[in-house]
């Protein structure tokens, strides 16, 4: 029992840490895409050019890992390049705080697909737990059709929590190894997306304020594609990909103070609310005991 609840906490460190280095990211993609003239393409392509870059030795050391196509594939499009354009042209039609529209929908996806396809059964707390946040992503998104991206950002903002919630299901599914996981989607997005982005844009991006990509490549290349992936991945296999995902719960809460911070994007009392309930219901969505945790055994526990 000691061991189970020890390695629990270890993956409730890991959910923390993640949703830390992440809670900054749709701060600095608004501040890319709505603050200088860096677009979502510029940003995907910094992001995954850096992180593929510093990856390239572990798939050079390490392999596929004999995986096949069809799961590369599915970690390359979950959170690679696909999700990153996405949510980064949804935060260029909407403020921050709206981003989370994708944590939520990632959320209650991950959970519907974890039932029926790796049939890891919620209790009746967990359950609870994922409402709760629901509700309060809800509430903490409801402004954004009288917005200006209105439903366009409604779309991109929940095909973003589709594609990551592919990710979590196909890492756990397929046993991926975190760091192993973080290099394919990295090194894969760097290979795939640079030749696109070089056709079309050519060298345009050096054109563009130092500073502006700077900020952009230590973010999103450093800390949000290999630290807050790596970490993410690690608390997915250990605490299983229905629970794990909840701790996107608090990237929301984490990028609104941010955006009011640095963006001076105050967010309205409804939004408030709903952010106050999400937090509430990832408390409620971890006090499962853990010794009827089906995903404390995953790769990456040890």
């Amino acid at each position: 029992m000691m061991q189970a609840m020890n390695t629990r906490l270890k993956g409730v460190g890991y959910g923390l840490l993640a949703a830390l280095v992440w809670g900054g990211f749709p701060v600095v993609t608004r501040l890319g895409v709505a603050h200088s003239p860096l677009d979502s393409y510029d940003i995907a392509f910094i992001r995954f050019v850096v992180a593929g870059t510093l990856l390239l030795p572990v798939m050079l050391r390490r392999g596929l890992g004999g995986l096949a196509p069809a799961p590369i594939a599915l970690m390359i499009a979950g959170v690679g390049a696909p999700y990153i354009l996405a949510v980064a042209a949804g935060l260029s039609h909407a403020a921050a705080g709206f981003f989370a529209l994708t944590p939520g929908s990632m959320i209650a996806l991950t959970a519907i697909f974890s039932r029926f396809l790796t049939r890891q059964r919620l209790s009746a707390m967990q359950l609870a737990g994922i409402t709760i946040v629901l509700l309060g992503m809800a509430l903490a998104g409801s402004n954004v059709l009288t917005a200006g991206g209105g439903w366009t950002a409604i779309a991109l903002f929940v095909l973003g929590g589709l594609l990551w919630a592919i990710y979590n299901i196909t890492t756990k599914v397929w046993a991926v190894d975190a760091l192993l996981a973080t290099a394919i989607v990295s090194v894969g997005s760097a290979i795939i997306y640079t030749p696109l982005y070089l056709a079309f844009r050519g060298t345009a991006l050096l054109h563009a304020p130092i500073g502006a990509i700077a900020i952009q490549a230590v973010y999103q290349g450093v800390l949000v594609s290999i630290l807050g992936l790596y970490v993410f991945s690690r608390s997915v296999a250990i605490l299983g990909p229905a629970i794990g995902a909840t701790f996107a719960a608090l990237v929301p809460v984490l990028a609104t103070i941010e955006a009011a911070l640095l963006l001076g994007e105050q967010p309205p009392p409804l939004a408030l609310v709903g952010i106050a309930i999400v937090t509430a219901g990832m408390i409620v969505s971890l006090l499962q005991s853990p010794r009827r945790e089906s995903g404390a055994s995953g790769t990456g526990a040890s």
